[in-house]
């Protein structure tokens, strides 16, 4: 939805590999369905549920093909990766039912090189015994197929994040969506903790710090995802604990 700042990059990476493109919208107004139809593509509406079902839905609803690519809208595939895509799909084997690409996320203009790797992601398989499975908080989802995986060459570009601004408020409006799933945490010791574990993940195990200022941010991002989750839970429970003992 509302995704003309990504799409058009996404489309015009997949135009010489897909011999069908379809577009899955929940409701765009920013020009998005006249784009695609101006430029050929298949646009089917869908009220936005979760991530996992539209993605379940999307594979569907490529009916009969063999295979399909299941992209989101701010994914773009490089120039190895496509011909990559092309290579495999020319002699594929009977028992190969996906194939996972390596996905590196951008942020201000730059890729992070280190930060939040390795990110494999599986978004090439075949459609019959597909399917899709989603977290608790409706935000992310993961494809899976019974049998043989391979990796691909090339990189899928995530352009995700405007900016800083963009990250962190989008990162605190998940955090606290996801405390609205889980009755656990909340504590003080999650409010010195969790943050702190998930910056340092970031920017120390994934070795971070080699993007830079953007590794910095980006683990900031991250951390402050945790941040919102434990606040919005701790929150939650003084105001019961306030309710129960005024009643």
């Amino acid at each position: 939805m509302n995704s003309m700042r990504t799409l058009p990059a996404s489309l015009a990476s997949v135009l010489g590999v897909a011999e069908r493109i379809l577009v899955v919208d929940s409701g765009s107004t920013d020009g998005t369905i006249d784009y695609c139809t101006k430029l050929g593509v298949e646009v089917i509406h869908r009220e936005w549920t979760n991530m996992a079902d539209q993605r379940a839905f999307s594979i569907q609803a490529c009916g009969e093909a063999g295979w399909a690519l299941s992209l989101d809208s701010d994914e773009i595939l490089d120039e190895t990766l496509c011909q990559s895509v092309r290579s495999e799909l020319a002699s594929v084997d009977a028992n190969v039912r996906g194939f996972r690409m390596r996905r590196m996320t951008y942020l201000d203009g730059e890729l992070l090189g280190h930060t939040f790797q390795p990110e494999w992601r599986l978004r090439l398989v075949r459609v019959a015994g597909a399917r899709v499975k989603g977290d608790a908080v409706g935000g992310h989802d993961q494809i899976l197929v019974d049998g043989t995986v391979r990796s691909l060459e090339g990189i899928l570009h995530h352009d995700s994040w405007i900016n800083a601004k963009d990250m962190l408020e989008r990162g605190v409006r998940y955090g606290f969506r996801a405390s609205e799933t889980t009755r656990t945490g909340g504590t003080r010791l999650n409010l010195l903790i969790n943050p702190a574990s998930a910056f340092f993940k970031q920017l120390v195990l994934r070795r971070g710090f080699l993007d830079g200022w953007r590794g910095w941010v980006a683990a900031a991002g991250v951390a402050s995802q945790a941040l919102a989750k434990h606040v919005a839970i701790m929150e939650r429970r003084q105001l019961e604990r306030e309710d129960r003992r005024s009643s």
